[in-house]
């Protein structure tokens, strides 16, 4: 089976497992093709692999692919997000942590480089990773040891990483937030995920697999689209991306009247979709920091300021959202 085609009929919800396979995505523009021919052959090299592109893009499942296409297929396949956990708590849970060395650690637990040896360990989100934690991954990935905290003894683990990160490298390098060893180290290979906004083509069989998916699990019997609401999914921008279009479907799905989806179930709003060289961010402040805090509003507005559909859209963990929401100083209208 061509690994590109998508065409896999019992594999449609494709974000409950670790059992995605090339086969199982979705991939009906040119731009995410050439994306999924270059993991493709680098699955079966056992190189590090960088995984570029913004939040909600399907970085997750690729990296879920290339473990299943790789030699280590077999053993364990690993996730960690690395911006859902607090600084104070990634060591413990990459490294592990012996009985009694915390007050509440009452036995022994094994952290993600123990647990994911001989597979593969998916770093989401790495360039959240404080420098202190950088180079601890660096050391147990480069000479493949470790120690647990609060323990002595040197343990030793065979991970393949593939790691990910929304945000821009280049700019992290530059400002000193991520080591540059680190960096020559995990960037083996780099693969850029475009976003949804870029391979419009894929909307349509995206928004028909969640559809399917929304019929298994809650029962629903949505038959399709209405041609206004196809229409209105091709103009929006998405800026959440495949995550965010996951959502909305869900949510029209849920709350529909009838067997088809309309327009007006989706909830989209009624902004026009800006070039890709345009901030999706409206206002004078055109910074990294503008864009994410306008983006984060319209997501919050969308949902009604519901946090955890919010998060989730956004790919990020709720107390990540909650700071986010306090560094911006959002509101919610009245």
């Amino acid at each position: 089976m061509d690994p590109m085609a998508g065409n896999e009929p019992t594999i449609t919800s494709a974000y409950r497992s670790v059992g995605v396979t090339f086969g199982a995505l979705i991939c009906a523009s040119e731009l995410f093709r050439e994306t999924l021919r270059l993991a493709t052959g680098a699955a079966t090299k056992d190189v590090a692999i960088l995984l570029l592109g913004e939040t909600g893009t399907g970085k997750n499942l690729i990296a879920q692919a290339i473990h299943n296409a790789s030699k280590r297929a077999r053993r364990p396949f690993v996730s960690v997000n690395c911006s859902a956990i607090p600084d104070t708590l990634l060591e413990s849970e990459l490294f592990g942590s012996e009985k009694g060395a915390f007050t509440s650690s009452d036995k022994l637990r094994k952290g993600k480089f123990e647990l994911a040896d001989g597979g593969t360990l998916f770093l989401d989100e790495i360039g959240d990773m404080s420098s202190v934690a950088q180079a601890k991954v660096l050391r147990a990935f480069e000479y493949k040891q470790f120690e647990r905290v609060g323990g002595e003894q040197t343990l030793h683990a065979d991970v393949r990483i593939i790691a990910a990160t929304n945000r821009p490298i280049d700019k992290l390098l530059g400002d000193g937030r991520f080591r540059e060893d680190l960096f020559y180290r995990l960037n083996e290979f780099t693969i850029e995920v475009p976003a949804l906004r870029k391979r419009r083509e894929e909307i349509e069989p995206l928004a028909q697999r969640f559809i399917v998916e929304c019929n298994e699990k809650f029962g629903t019997h949505i038959k399709g689209m209405e041609t206004a609401a196809l229409a209105r999914m091709k103009e929006h921008s998405w800026p959440g991306n495949v995550r965010e279009l996951r959502a909305v479907i869900k949510r029209a799905a849920v709350s529909a009247p009838g067997d088809m989806l309309r327009a007006a179930d989706l909830r989209l709003s009624p902004a026009p979709a800006p070039s890709d060289d345009t901030p999706t961010g409206t206002g004078g402040d055109s910074s990294l920091a503008g864009v994410e805090a306008k983006h984060i509003e319209r997501v919050l507005n969308q949902t009604g300021w519901n946090k955890k559909e919010s998060s989730t859209m956004l790919g990020i963990s709720r107390p990540t959202l909650d700071r986010k929401i306090s560094e911006y100083n959002l509101r919610k209208p009245d």
